[in-house]
């Protein structure tokens, strides 16, 4: 089944070559004011309306992180229902209270955000660091699992806590990286996936390094491996997780597995095309 781009359904912002250099890092609003993004989309030209009316969608937004990383999102899900959509934010437990009083719905996901940024600022938020730290890689990747497999639920199910939630099943889907199980969701509901965050993810860049591979942003030292790295990590992070991704495809959607460590089981963002917008001004840090 194939993943569909949700850019041109909405937002009407797709990069044409996705697998260049710039990859796509150019669709955000403004990183110093988020609640610009509704303005923004509101006074974007959607060819595809002008073609074919665009339908109500239920759209769920699957966010893993801190409040920081909550915010942005709710800002975009109350421009997507001002538009007539339905949206449903799936984040952590935390951050309920915040979601449902911006008067949009939530969904409840694995994984302690808490205890992820402890994770992140034990290790420097790198995969060398982890590997310095050797015993907390099982809890983090018991963790990872866990958010995995519940973003499953979070694109179908009602919501378990609000007795008098309505029945949801997902049109579309926007999520962060850290989610994970995104890509396989999507798939196995054959929707629309794409992809936000506020870092460079996926599609490498010469001008920087993947965030979490170590690397020196000092051009002149590391630009050489700036680009490799990014598929470097997605091998690392699929040799960790890779496996109980591949049960959970085969028991839990009804995917076929995804082989080894090759291209496909580590690249499968690019290989689709899935579109990724950065969220970021070019005043903070120029496109690439």
């Amino acid at each position: 089944k194939k993943v569909i781009s949700l850019t041109r359904l909405i937002m009407a912002n797709e990069d044409e070559n996705p697998r260049s250099e710039a990859a796509s890092l150019s669709t955000a609003a403004p990183a110093e004011d988020y609640t610009n993004i509704g303005s923004s989309i509101n006074s974007k030209s959607n060819f595809a309306s002008d073609i074919l009316p665009l339908p109500d969608l239920n759209i769920c937004i699957i966010v893993v992180g801190t409040h920081g990383d909550v915010v942005p999102f709710i800002s975009l899900a109350l421009a997507l229902k001002g538009l007539g959509h339905r949206v449903r934010i799936a984040t952590h437990m935390t951050h309920r209270k915040k979601v449902l009083a911006s008067e949009l719905e939530f969904f409840p996901i694995a994984g302690d955000p808490k205890q992820l940024s402890e994770w992140m600022v034990e290790t420097g938020g790198t995969v060398l660091g982890e590997l310095d730290k050797p015993n907390l890689i099982p809890k983090k990747t018991k963790m990872i699992k866990e958010i995995f497999r519940s973003t499953w639920p979070a694109v179908k199910d009602t919501d378990p806590i609000d007795i008098d939630a309505q029945p949801f099943h997902a049109d579309a889907v926007i999520a962060n990286p850290p989610s994970a199980g995104h890509i396989h969701v999507c798939e196995a509901l054959a929707i629309p996936l794409h992809i936000m965050f506020p870092q460079p993810w996926y599609y490498g860049t010469k001008e920087f390094p993947h965030p979490m591979a170590g690397l020196s942003f000092q051009k002149e030292i590391s630009r050489g491996i700036n680009a490799r790295s990014y598929l470097i990590f997605e091998k690392l992070l699929w040799m960790s997780i890779g496996p109980s991704i591949n049960q959970w495809r085969k028991e839990t959607l009804k995917l076929p597995t995804v082989r080894g460590i090759a291209s496909e089981a580590t690249d499968t963002i690019v290989m689709a095309k899935i579109p990724f917008s950065a969220m970021w001004s070019p005043a903070f840090v120029p496109k690439p």
